[in-house]
């Protein structure tokens, strides 16, 4: 009987080699190790405001040595924004998707934004990153002008007037006035100030007492620093005014003591004052206080400050009833960043002629020396465009030159004799140093002095 063909084996080999492919494909998707994906949004940044930042996560993704073959999703999200501030993450260009590995935003207000990133895969997420945005203005802020201080009398309407304020670039401005102090008589607030966002709202005292309203101003991306306007309110005894001075800019160089000037307060009655300064705020740094004016119920103490920055003081005067309302100075000292270097100017190059007696013996001359020259040299057209005070150094490097007043702008120099050579002209001449100097900076320039000597009979 003829052997058949084994087939009941023919179903699992035709299976078997399906089986090992699928395996196959599963080790090769195993033999590199997955790992969960790192998330990277990029460095932090800082922005001026109008622009479009631009947000960079194509550096997440996984490690070297591990696969790279899976697709990825960027998710980004704010999680911090300034107050007033409307964006969130529908702002986002292009976000929760494969292509969002970069996306972008516009802000709508100056301050510091915090976004978040988050990549993730079919299988994973990675831990999410952070980038800090911070977003500023090279626009300078407003200034407000609370206008003058007011007394009137108590139940009567009064209209204050902020229309001083203005902004350097002529934007639009928007006010917000508040009532900072009142009586302890009085139950007014900030809510009682008639047109309070307005330039000219209007008070009603209640009772009498003074009452300080404060300003603030916004050209739509900053708040300008508050100003402040007292109102006195009386029925009998004016309270006295305080004028504690005006906003002063003290250039780079300044001595270290700032003088005040308290004179333009009065009494409406007449009545002498008394005088009381204090310090408000000073530079961070600064270790000034109180006690650093040198007399503070002067009317102009001085007050020795120590670092560079904003000084603000208060002014309130006193005549025998009532006080008067504070009144603020403040006074900036400039960094010796701001300063610029003085300049130089030694004056012109100067010459003059000298001559000496000679006499021959045996057809040999021998002449005496020229007698030594003065000239007159002038520093003076050197300056400091900050307007600082100079301090001047004239100097001769050869030591020669004797120079009459070498810390003066001007000075008269003297040559030294000079040795001569019948009927031959001599020359001799000197280079002097003038060095200008301001409290950080120093320049110099040099002027030649020029003497032909000659020796005749």
């Amino acid at each position: 009987m003829p052997l058949q063909p084994h087939r009941l084996a023919l179903p699992a080999l035709v299976a078997l080699p399906l089986v090992m492919a699928s395996c196959a494909d599963k080790d090769e998707d195993t033999g590199t190790p997955y790992c969960a994906p790192t998330g990277d949004a990029g460095a932090d940044q800082s922005v001026a405001f109008g622009n479009t930042v631009d947000l960079d996560g194509s550096a997440s993704g996984y490690a070297e040595n591990c696969r790279q073959d899976l697709e990825l999703t960027w998710q980004w999200a704010f999680d911090a924004v300034p107050v007033e501030s409307a964006v969130d993450a529908a702002a986002l260009t292009d976000n929760g998707t494969t292509t969002a590995s970069t996306t972008s935003f516009v802000p709508d207000v100056l301050g510091t934004y915090v976004i978040s990133l988050q990549v993730c895969d079919e299988l994973n997420c990675s831990d999410v990153d952070i980038v800090v945005v911070e977003v500023s203005s090279t626009d300078a802020p407003p200034v407000a002008d609370a206008g003058a201080d007011v007394t009137t009398e108590a139940g009567l309407r009064t209209q204050l007037d902020g229309s001083g304020s203005y902004d350097p670039e002529g934007a639009e401005l928007s006010y917000s006035w508040a009532l900072s102090s009142t009586p302890d008589c009085s139950q007014l607030d900030s809510s009682d100030l008639f047109n309070q966002t307005t330039a000219s709202p209007s008070l009603i005292c209640d009772c009498e007492g003074i009452f300080v309203a404060s300003l603030v101003v916004s050209d739509g991306l900053q708040w300008s620093q508050p100003d402040y306007a007292s109102v006195t309110c009386t029925s009998g005894n004016q309270a006295p005014i305080a004028d504690a001075g005006d906003f002063t800019v003290l250039p780079p160089c300044t001595e270290d003591v700032i003088e005040l000037n308290g004179y333009g307060s009065y009494d409406p009655e007449g009545e002498p004052l008394e005088y009381i300064w204090s310090v408000v705020s000073v530079p961070t740094d600064s270790a000034t206080d109180d006690a650093s004016f040198d007399d503070p119920s002067r009317a102009n103490p001085t007050f020795a400050w120590d670092v560079e920055g904003d000084y603000t003081f208060q002014l309130e005067v006193y005549d025998g009833e009532l006080w008067s309302a504070p009144d603020i100075a403040t006074i900036t000292v400039q960094s010796d960043d701001d300063n610029t270097s003085p300049v130089a100017n030694a004056g012109d190059n100067q010459s003059t002629d000298a001559t000496s007696s000679c006499s021959s013996s045996s057809y040999v001359w021998s002449c005496d020396d020229c007698d030594p020259q003065d000239f007159e040299l002038d520093g003076s057209g050197s300056f400091d465009d900050d307007g600082d005070s100079l301090t001047y150094a004239w100097s001769d490097p050869t030591g020669q030159v004797s120079i009459g007043s070498p810390q003066s702008a001007s000075t008269v120099v003297y040559t030294p004799a000079m040795a001569s050579s019948y009927g031959t002209a001599t020359r001799y001449s000197w280079s002097l140093e003038l060095e200008v100097a301001d409290c950080a900076y120093a320049d110099s320039d040099s002027v030649t002095i020029t003497v032909n000597c000659t020796g005749s009979q």
